[in-house]
């Protein structure tokens, strides 16, 4: 099937928290943990607005989505989340480019991200290197931020 990749539509949020815990669960993490993960994210409408979200839909179904947050000669790219059942059919990569080509757009010279470790190998494949280690997160944990130059 084919894969379309679109702007965020009023009344979505549920369906995207519903695949960003999906996707996070399916890396063996607690599923009680990761629900309260879920849990604290603001997935309302106002919420999606302060970043440029892209949900990759196949039908009617959306399978996975990346948020984007431009700040001028770097753009976060804020969340990538891909259902489990999608992974591994080339959708993380489109959300990815997808993102990568926004930012460029907007004049970014880098997009930089938080990665998720069982996703470093995803992201070195899209060309992503390590930067630098994150602030400890809600879990505890250092996370590698890792970035990409844009091409202008």
């Amino acid at each position: 099937m084919s894969v379309r990749i679109r702007a965020v539509e009023r009344g979505e949020g549920e369906r995207l928290r519903g695949i960003a815990i999906a996707a996070k669960g399916h890396w063996g993490y607690d599923l009680d943990r990761v629900r309260q993960w879920g849990a604290t994210g603001d997935y309302s409408d106002q919420a999606l607005r302060q970043k440029e979200i892209y949900v990759a839909q196949v039908g009617k179904d959306a399978i996975g989505w990346a948020g984007l947050i431009p700040n001028g000669e770097v753009c976060w790219l804020d969340d990538l989340w891909v259902h489990p059942i999608w992974m591994g059919h080339g959708t993380g990569s489109r959300l990815f480019r997808h993102a990568a080509d926004r930012a460029k757009a907007l004049g970014a010279s880098r997009m930089e991200w938080e990665a998720e470790p069982n996703a470093l190998g995803f992201y070195e494949k899209m060309g992503g290197r390590y930067l630098r280690e994150s602030e400890p997160n809600q879990w505890g944990r250092v996370l590698s931020i890792m970035g990409i130059a844009i091409e202008r």
